[in-house]
Parts: C-alpha cells; sequence; structure tokens
C-alpha cells in the first residue's frame, strides 16, 4: 500500500551544460584508447593529452597511465608533482597539486558530491587545493573543499574531512594530526 504523503521525484536530470557533458564523453574515450594504453615512460605523451583537455600540467609532472582523471580541465599539477597507479582524480572543480606532492596509488581526490539533504540530490563542487611537498599516502580519500598544507604528510588509507595544517603528519578516519614532520636536509 502507497503512503498517501509519499513524494516521487522525476529521475534526476544532470546539472552539467551538455558542452561539459560533451567534452567528459570525449575525455572518457581519449582516456580509453590512448591515455590508458601508453607506456610508462610516455608520461609527455600524457601530460599532452591531459593539456589538449586544458589541463595546467608541468612539463615535469608525472601521472602514471593507470590513474583515473575526470574533467582534465580542472587540473593544476605544478614542477615535480606526480599521481601514481589507480589514483582517482574526481575534478568536479578545480584541483592544485602542489610542487614535488606525491599522490600515491588508490588516493582519491573528490571535488564533487550530492546535497544529500535534497531530494534530487543537487551537484555540489568544491576545489580542492594541496600544497607544495606534500604526500598523499596509499587509498587516502580527499573530500571537497579541502586544503592540505606544504609538507603535509597523509598517512595510508586516511579519509580527510578537514582542513590538513603544514609539516604534520596526520592519519584516521577522520584524518587528524598527529605530529609535527621533521624535514632532513638533503645536504650530507
Amino acid at each position: 500500500m502507497r503512503d498517501a504523503n509519499a513524494r516521487f521525484f522525476p529521475a534526476q536530470k544532470s546539472q552539467l551544460a551538455f558542452k561539459i557533458k560533451l567534452a567528459m564523453h570525449l575525455w572518457c574515450i581519449v582516456r580509453a584508447v590512448l591515455f590508458q594504453w601508453s607506456p610508462d615512460f610516455w608520461r609527455g605523451f600524457r601530460r599532452f593529452l591531459l593539456r589538449l583537455f586544458g589541463a595546467q600540467i608541468s612539463p615535469s609532472a608525472s601521472i602514471s597511465n593507470k590513474a583515473c582523471i575526470d574533467c582534465p580541465w580542472n587540473l593544476e599539477m605544478a614542477d615535480f608533482a606526480s599521481v601514481g597507479e589507480y589514483a582517482w582524480i574526481y575534478a568536479l572543480d578545480k584541483i592544485h597539486i602542489g610542487r614535488g606532492t606525491c599522490v600515491g596509488q588508490h588516493v582519491m581526490l573528490i571535488a564533487g558530491t550530492h546535497d544529500y539533504c535534497d531530494p534530487t540530490f543537487e551537484l555540489i563542487t568544491m576545489p580542492i587545493t594541496i600544497g607544495q611537498g606534500a604526500w598523499l599516502a596509499v587509498s587516502t580519500i580527499v573530500l571537497p573543499g579541502i586544503t592540505i598544507g606544504d609538507y603535509c604528510v597523509l598517512g595510508a588509507g586516511s579519509v580527510v574531512t578537514k582542513d590538513m595544517p603544514a609539516l604534520m603528519v596526520c592519519a584516521g578516519n577522520p584524518c587528524a594530526p598527529i605530529k609535527r614532520r621533521q624535514l632532513r636536509s638533503n645536504v650530507r
């Protein structure tokens, strides 16, 4: 028996413009045919493909051919930044990866979510900013609107729900600062 007070909603409609949806589909084809099948050492070719779709990628940045990048036009990678195997860069909003930052294997940078209080699940996007010299260890998840400070380390499996400070080692679910990161000089 149906509840007389129940509200029924039509299927969710995409809130993205047709031009964006078309670009997303075209990128998916390029990613599946060219990006993912490029040899590991063809980093320059992958940077070229990402730049064709509007990404701002430094010539010294490194992106694994096994990484999944959605909406590359929202991605910025500074000098010597890297993205590891099976990382998911869900760039529905701007994602900035700072100089020398290492985004490890299976890391998720998620710049979009939905308003679960809205029955139509309205799309919400917020940028992610990762400072320089940071390390996001394996299987870390960074949620929308987060800023990771310079030289911050995020421990394996962390779920980052709020901003993390610079020069700190942070871990957990939810992620929290644990101790100060002591950087050694490279001079021997």
